[in-house]
């Protein structure tokens, strides 16, 4: 009886070990695109990449930049970039997003003179094959403005608690099946 409690305790720490080691937020992409989409860029992801899309947005132009994994992969947490020229004005009214309905703007501008500058970033997200995720870009520009967004791509590795858990059940049985044979 005692050998059969060890090896439940085990297997229980294993198993609570692995929950909470795997525990991923995973995106569940939207099909809404915007109505009349001016520029749309599309990129096949697979792990080991690191993607930079650019675009220039023009006044009147909406954008979708739209990335599909071909294996199933993580993307790292999404760095925005975009530059203008008068003084970044033109920036603070670029908004962007996951969904059509882009309500996030630049959190940090930077002038330079006549030349603006600005950051942001958008959570990582985990893919499954044949999944995609947009991130839509929405003005309210006078002039040009040129965007960018850039990751990297990497492997979902196994939880490594997961080897140990099932050499603790492959355990448990041959316990079991030793108790029976005796």
């Amino acid at each position: 009886m005692n050998i059969f409690l060890k090896a439940a305790v085990v297997a229980a720490g294993l198993i609570a070990g692995t929950s909470a080691s795997a525990a991923v937020v995973v995106y569940t992409p939207t099909a809404v695109t915007p109505t009349g989409a001016t520029l749309v860029t599309n990129v096949d992801l697979n792990v080991g990449q690191f993607i930079t899309a650019t675009e220039v947005l023009a006044p009147g132009d909406s954008a979708e930049f739209t990335f599909t994994a071909l294996e199933r992969l993580r993307v790292s947490t999404i760095a925005l970039a975009g530059v203008d020229n008068n003084s970044g004005i033109d920036l603070g009214n670029v908004e962007f997003g996951f969904t059509s309905a882009t309500t996030d703007s630049f959190s940090t501008i930077v002038s330079f003179g006549a030349t603006g500058s600005a950051i942001d970033s958008l959570a990582g997200l985990t893919l499954e094959a044949g999944e995609s995720f947009t991130i839509f870009w929405e003005d309210g520009l006078s002039a040009p403005v040129g965007l960018a967004a850039s990751f990297r791509t990497t492997a979902i590795p196994v939880p490594a608690a997961l080897p140990l858990m099932i050499g603790g059940i492959a355990a448990l049985g041959a316990v079991s099946r030793k108790k029976k044979n005796a």
